[in-house]
């Protein structure tokens, strides 16, 4: 890679984690004031924090840091995921179904555009960590295909799904732990081991966990509520299979890192701790959903779920990994990176201990102490980004 393509390919990693931080605002704001309970939220707008957070920040970070491990941009790909993804989060704002139809459509094309240009990857780079990161990235674009073609059921009023099917628990299903979890464990892989080859145990951990998103999405789309029980069994037996392999394969490395200083190698050990958490409270939703139906289920708890995954899995990687981009800053993030890691982790410990005890006043000091914490990090990596050369990307 010449001066002008590495200048080039930092620029765009830079502007699309950038642009992945501003997306997050709108998520932390509408959450901060949610978990005060200071200001009564329409469902469009909380749709908003929910899509603003999983394709703004999270999957346009997860497509970014991609391009970093490929070592490859695509600008044009890169421009119509920019221009379309906030696009598609204001169309959830304005609750104008058409428009969300409209949008989800033209986002799909681009979101498509990455799953033949991420496969195209793992042919030049036979490692784990890349297929891990492609299946993951196969399950957003079939998660993708769902939640778009509900927004067209919605804004159009004809019937595409089967009658009686979970389009909703479907596309949920698919987009957070056979994608979210399973892209992240390719990507903590990659920055703790760089694992080159693709060893059995690795091969058996990431088909299960992407097998097992495969069967239930399907099962509740196509099956009834006895298949969709069966299909929620072997999930559960799945997701454990790929839980312990990575515990056993990929953790004990992953928190060997200096504690007491604020490096992006702790966010990522971080996000590796949070990855048994996320899948236990997951497989724990998947237990209740099995013996006492989806609607025992308190909507608390898979908020718990959800957020694990969000923000103690996701949000610790993608700052860890911006944090090590910019490490031609210098390493340690200082007083600000110490107190922003402490007060979103342990707000986050918290927020999730209140929702699992439906507590809403714990949910009310985990919530804000959470978002404050997230905001300090944001700040110092944003800086960072800014007055960086990203060496680390570069090497």
């Amino acid at each position: 890679m010449d001066s002008s393509d590495r200048a080039g390919f930092s620029s765009t990693i830079r502007q699309l984690y950038l642009l992945a931080m501003a997306m997050f605002l709108v998520t932390i704001a509408i959450g901060i004031l949610n978990g005060l309970n200071v200001v009564e939220f329409s469902r469009d707008q909380l749709l908003t924090h929910v899509h603003s957070g999983t394709i703004g920040w999270i999957s346009l970070s997860i497509i970014t840091t991609t391009m970093w491990l490929t070592r490859s941009t695509n600008a044009r790909m890169a421009w119509a995921l920019a221009i379309l993804i906030p696009v598609y989060v204001l169309a959830f704002y304005t609750g104008n179904l058409p428009f969300r139809a409209i949008a989800g459509s033209a986002l799909l094309v681009a979101i498509l555009w990455v799953f033949v240009w991420v496969w195209r990857g793992v042919g030049a780079n036979r490692s784990l960590p890349m297929l891990t990161v492609a299946l993951g990235l196969t399950t957003f674009a079939y998660g993708a295909v769902i939640g778009v073609l509900i927004q067209i059921q919605f804004a159009s009023n004809i019937q595409i799904f089967p009658i009686g099917a979970d389009i909703v628990g479907a596309h949920a299903a698919a987009m957070v732990f056979s994608y979210l979890i399973l892209a992240a464990m390719g990507l903590i892989e990659w920055r703790v081991g760089a694992t080159e080859g693709r060893p059995r145990a690795g091969l058996v951990q990431i088909g299960a966990l992407f097998a097992g998103g495969f069967v239930l999405s399907g099962a509740l789309l196509f099956g009834g509520d006895s298949a969709a029980q069966a299909a929620g069994g072997l999930d559960l037996l799945l997701n454990l299979v790929a839980v312990v392999l990575f515990v056993v394969r990929v953790l004990p490395g992953a928190v060997r890192v200096g504690w007491g200083s604020a490096t992006g190698r702790r966010h990522i050990a971080t996000a590796a701790l949070f990855v048994p958490v996320a899948m236990l409270i997951f497989m724990y939703v998947i237990y209740l959903f099995i013996t006492v139906g989806i609607n025992g289920i308190s909507p608390r708890v898979l908020e718990a779920s959800d957020h694990a995954a969000f923000i103690g899995v996701i949000t610790n990687l993608v700052l860890g990994l911006i944090l090590t981009a910019t490490n031609d800053r210098g390493e340690d993030a200082g007083m600000l990176g110490q107190l922003g890691f402490w007060v979103m982790n342990a707000g986050l410990l918290v927020f999730l201990y209140g929702l699992m005890t439906d507590s809403t006043s714990i949910i009310a000091i985990g919530a804000p102490s959470m978002g404050v914490g997230i905001l300090v990090v944001l700040w110092v990596g944003a800086t960072r980004l800014r007055a960086s050369g990203l060496s680390a990307i570069q090497a």
